[in-house]
């Protein structure tokens, strides 16, 4: 019983802090929340976001992880320059390192690419582009079909 308890206690301190790494990296720009079983996480950088969304009970890690991997491997922020160009960032490698038996590593943003492409197949995630503009919100889908086909 006590191995039980323990194993539980240490899979659930790590789905705690592992759950606050996105925003860790992003404390000001990136907000995670849950309504019920959909999980979204915004990154907005300015009056503009990209905002995605997954339901189901165990969304959260799976779509942080896409979320991750998209914005170092595809997304074209100029705001995320220099993240996406530290190849030895501890929250990437971590990231990466759960996906390496499906995904190549030969480089960090190949393999995150890898990763979106993965998850893309695997769930589904809904993204837009949400722009703030005269007090009005507009939204685009981004497309994650090319993702989900591999193309």
């Amino acid at each position: 019983m006590r191995k039980i308890i323990a194993a539980l206690a240490i899979s659930i301190a790590s789905t705690a802090v592992y759950g606050h790494e996105l925003t860790s990296v992003f404390p000001d720009t990136v907000q995670v929340y849950t309504k019920g079983e959909t999980t979204t996480v915004e990154y907005c950088p300015d009056n503009t976001c990209e905002v995605f969304t997954l339901s189901g009970r165990s969304a959260s890690l799976p779509l942080q992880d896409f979320v991750l991997a998209y914005l170092y491997g595809v997304s074209d922020y100029v705001y995320l320059k220099a993240f996406q160009s530290n190849s030895s960032s501890p929250s990437v490698r971590s990231v990466l390192a759960k996906y390496r038996r499906d995904c190549p590593q030969p480089s960090t943003h190949a393999a995150a690419r890898c990763v979106v492409t993965l998850l893309a197949k695997r769930h589904a995630i809904r993204a837009t582009f949400v722009r703030y503009d005269e007090g009005e919100r507009n939204v685009v889908p981004i497309p994650l079909d090319g993702y989900r086909h591999g193309t």
